[in-house]
């Protein structure tokens, strides 16, 4: 009969530590994937940061990145007139962006010296394109960020002049 006693209480001790092992793993997941939901990163905060800090700049750009940018080319034998190349972004041709537009009006008509500048943006819960372009020009830049992961990452950048 002790025998039978002793190994009941042994068998609810060893239940009692593997249920309360299985509710504190149980709870602390939660409590990671309920914070994570929770923290989610605002455009504006981001934007504030990613256009005033080359480091964490870089470290939201999402290489190889989409898009290209003209190269100025030296005038030579080969390239007379000293025409452009277009050349995608990587990390070693990459210059900070300093310039946040803070009128984020979905779209804007500037006139700026004789030209006339176009601006649209598209925002969604998940992304935000901005989009400028000089009327009756080949010059034009858009930019493009998504929400990864509660963080937004630059995706697209293409700057054509």
């Amino acid at each position: 009969m002790k025998k039978i006693i002793g190994k009941i209480i042994s068998m609810q001790c060893i239940l009692i530590l593997i249920t309360s092992c299985n509710l504190k793993g149980n709870a602390s997941d939660n409590k990671n994937k309920s914070c994570d939901t929770l923290i989610t990163e605002t455009f504006d905060s981001f934007s504030n940061k990613f256009y005033s800090d080359s480091i964490f700049q870089i470290s939201r750009i999402i290489f190889p990145l989409q898009g290209y940018h003209n190269v100025e080319v030296e005038v030579s034998e080969s390239n007379p007139i000293g025409d452009s190349i277009i050349e995608n972004w990587n990390k070693q041709n990459w210059k900070m962006l300093k310039t946040s537009f803070k009128n984020n009006s979905d779209t804007s008509i500037t006139d700026c010296y004789g030209h006339v500048y176009i601006r649209k943006i598209l925002k969604t819960a998940t992304t935000f394109i901005d989009s400028i372009y000089i009327e009756d020009s080949d010059c034009s830049s858009s930019i493009k960020f998504v929400l990864m992961n509660n963080k937004w990452f630059l995706k697209y950048y293409s700057l054509h002049y």
